[in-house]
């Protein structure tokens, strides 16, 4: 067998290779047993005339012959090539048996990780033998060769421009360089040098003195722009002369080049490039006179970063064109407050063509006219440190995404003031506490100014509005954007992950205010994924997955936009709070541009993923009703009897009432226990995860015993503990022993 290991993907390939290295074999054994025919050893030859009755029947015949053999031919060596024909012709029908049978077997394709793995393994021998390759290239890449220009063809080359390559003046001298790139400033050149290949900017020329020696020497660059054709009514031509000098910066980092000047000789009209001469070939002015220009490609590289890292800083992105400068030779640096001014001017620009154009960047197209969901929450990590102040001048895009400050100050004050409602400010429900739920909450002490932001996204992901947190997150925040949303569109549900302490605010504060009355015409909306740290009453009565019409919406939507909120934050702090809001502004209408462009691909896909998944809900409900044969009349009153128990309030202070509170949290515990065992394995695939679940059901199931021996002790009808708090399918609770039998065994199992 081959000592080198092969690979193959396809199993003809495999059997071929098999068979080949079989019948390789038997021929080497065959040719060893055989041996030296002329000297055969004599006990295998008797071996092999005892054994092969054939070969003894043929050597009796020979000596029974009447005819006389010649003397020269040798009986034993007629015998060994007696045998060896035998041997080949049997060994022949046995390679014609084995390649039958290896015909015959089923080799295993490759799978596609098996394939993969391969070429990963041949892609990395590949790579290995190719590195010397590569660094002899790389080392003979450097070397200099002496050339002579390929424009004149007369003059050694000084200069070496590979992006002059697909016009063939890779080499030129100092003379055909001026000329070739008197136009192509932004060519990459390198000087022939001493030997070396030094890169040089385009304000620097070579030339060759009288000893033959090449020299730098300075040379004005223009800005590439085209002539204008008529500057005056004159007929002489105009004389283009070198203007004031300016900077340049490009994805190539910065260029220093000078504005071109024409001047008529004759009336002596001047004309030099205004912005509208700028703009025209996407030159953003920094300033009003142009002392510092911007390529458009920078500042669209820069919102793409941003989108793409939201945590990337400007001075970052301006080292990374600095670098760049360097390595062609360049000097200078990027001031970073400027480019930020300018590239915010840039932005706002953009979005006034958008406005003219009727596009509103804070709204989605699938959400319109009427929205289904709109879901609140607040994002602390927000924050902005109070030292970062700037100055006082406001924001470009004042009250476009996030609100004004004074607005919300003055909706706080009329809410907090002039109401007499006040929310329950534990924030606890059943055995989890929110820090959201809140009415009332002091300033920070710490040293920032914004604690954070509070953002209303629709059920598609896209921003809506914001506002900035001064006091933690309190009810009186949400309930801005509520009512703010509640003005722009007609939204069905409001979705939070503090609902159920936030609604019973809302009622009240809507009892003594008849503005606010039209916020009750929507509906609540627990989220889903946060309703699993409430109790099972209120993930019943305010979930999600419970509330009709609200079909597959989930209500987490603005825990996607966090994510990326929350990213940005790492350099929003530092700003200053009109720069502040710039940023998060842009990178909102940046975000919400990204979801509109691919929101017909994500509703297409959604669309069909949800018929698939109804089908099979549909498909295992109907199984569930025949498995136990239940009527559809039966499993609707089942979900009536849920929805009314979810909704029963605690009793009074009178026994029967105590009776009553702790069967509805007995109830509500064993709910609770139910729920996390049958997602302990479904909805955790880590042993730490699940060895965290474990220690709250062993804690619900303490609590359980506990109020278990409380009822057990004022009233009549008592519990089997050990039955109730090992979660015993067919124990029932004694207070529901009186409904019917067959209703009872079929809750049972659900």
């Amino acid at each position: 067998m081959s000592k080198n290991p092969m690979l193959f993907a396809d199993p003809v390939e495999v059997r071929g290779h098999m068979a080949a290295e079989i019948s390789h074999a038997l021929l080497l054994e065959a040719q060893a047993a055989m041996g030296n025919p002329s000297v055969p050893p004599k006990k295998k030859r008797r071996k092999r005339a005892a054994t092969n009755q054939v070969v003894t029947r043929r050597r009796h015949k020979r000596h029974k012959s009447p005819t006389h053999a010649s003397a020269s031919v040798n009986p034993v060596s007629e015998e060994v090539q007696i045998e060896g024909l035998e041997l080949t012709a049997s060994l022949e029908n046995r390679l014609r048996e084995l390649r039958g049978t290896l015909a015959s077997l089923e080799v295993p394709v490759a799978t596609a990780d098996t394939t993969w793995t391969q070429r990963q393994v041949l892609a990395g021998v590949r790579a290995k033998e190719a590195r010397p390759v590569l660094l002899d290239a790389k080392l003979s890449a450097q070397r200099v060769l002496r050339q002579i220009c390929q424009k004149c063809h007369e003059v050694q080359a000084v200069i070496r421009c590979l992006e002059c390559v697909p016009l063939d003046f890779e080499y030129l001298c100092g003379k055909c360089d001026k000329e070739v790139h008197r136009r192509q400033i932004f060519h990459g050149r390198m000087a022939i040098f001493h030997g070396y290949l030094e890169p040089i900017p385009p304000t620097k020329a070579v030339v060759v003195d009288g000893n033959g020696q090449p020299h730098f020497c300075e040379q004005v660059c223009q800005l590439p722009l085209p002539s204008q054709k008529v500057l005056c009514g004159c007929t002489e031509e105009t004389v283009v002369t070198t203007g004031r000098q300016i900077s340049l910066v490009t994805m190539n980092g910065r260029y220093e080049v000078s504005l071109p000047r024409k001047v008529c000789p004759k009336c002596k009209t001047e004309w030099t490039p205004g912005v509208k001469d700028l703009m025209q070939y996407n030159y953003w002015p920094s300033t009003t006179n142009c002392q510092t220009l911007y390529a458009f490609e920078v500042f669209e590289a820069f919102s793409n970063m941003k989108l793409s890292a939201p945590s990337l800083s400007r001075l970052a992105f301006l080292k990374l064109l600095e670098h760049q400068s360097v390595q062609g030779g360049r000097m200078g640096k990027i001031c970073a407050d400027m480019f930020q001014k300018s590239y915010f001017e840039y932005c706002l620009c953009k979005h006034s063509e958008d406005m003219m154009s009727e596009v509103d960047s804070f709204c989605c197209p699938a959400c319109q006219p009427d929205m289904l969901a709109v879901c609140c929450d607040g994002n602390r990590k927000h924050y902005r440190f109070r030292k970062s102040r700037g100055t006082e001048e406001p924001s470009l895009y004042e009250g476009l995404f996030i609100a004004k400050d004074e607005e919300v100050l003055t909706f706080l004050e009329k809410i907090r003031g002039s109401s007499g409602a006040r929310a329950n400010d534990s924030g606890t429900c059943g055995v989890s506490r929110f820090r959201a739920s809140k009415e009332t909450s002091n300033k920070s002490s710490s040293k920032i100014d914004e604690e954070g932001i509070q953002v209303a996204v629709c059920r598609h992901g896209i921003l809506l509005r914001a506002l900035n947190h001064y006091r933690g997150e309190i009810f009186a925040y949400p309930m801005f954007i509520q009512k703010d949303m509640a003005e722009r569109a007609n939204v069905t549900f409001f979705a939070m992950d503090v609902i159920c302490r936030y609604w019973p605010y809302l009622s009240k504060v809507a009892d003594n205010f008849t503005d606010m009355q039209p916020l009750m015409e929507m509906r609540p909306f627990l989220s889903v994924m946060h309703a699993k740290a409430h109790t099972a009453k209120c993930e019943v009565r305010w979930g999600g997955r419970n509330q009709d019409g609200a079909g597959n919406t989930v209500g987490e939507e603005v825990e996607q936009v966090n994510s990326f909120l929350s990213r940005a934050a790492l350099v929003t702090k530092y700003m200053t709070k009109a720069g502040r809001e710039n940023m998060l502004t842009q990178q909102a209408m940046g975000w919400n541009k990204k979801k509109t462009a691919n929101i017909h691909k994500v509703l297409a896909n959604r669309y069909i993923k949800i018929s698939e998944r109804a089908k099979l809900e549909a498909a295992s409900f109907s199984d569930f009703r025949q498995k136990n044969g239940i009527t559809e009349q039966t499993a609707q009153q089942w979900v009536c009897d849920v929805q009314e128990w979810a909704v029963t309030e605690p009793g009074s202070t009178t026994q029967q009432g105590a009776t009553e509170d702790l069967r509805a949290e007995i109830e509500s515990i064993i709910v609770a226990l139910l729920r996390k065992k049958q997602d302990l394995y479904r909805q955790h695939d880590s042993n730490q995860t699940r060895q965290r679940k474990r220690r709250k059901i062993r804690e619900l199931k303490n609590k359980l015993r506990q109020k278990i021996r409380l009822y057990n002790a004022i009233a009549e009808d008592t519990i089997d503990e050990e039955l109730a708090s090992n979660l015993t399918e067919d124990y029932i609770l004694p207070w529901e022993r009186s409904e019917d039998d067959a209703l009872r065994r079929s809750r049972a199992s659900w």
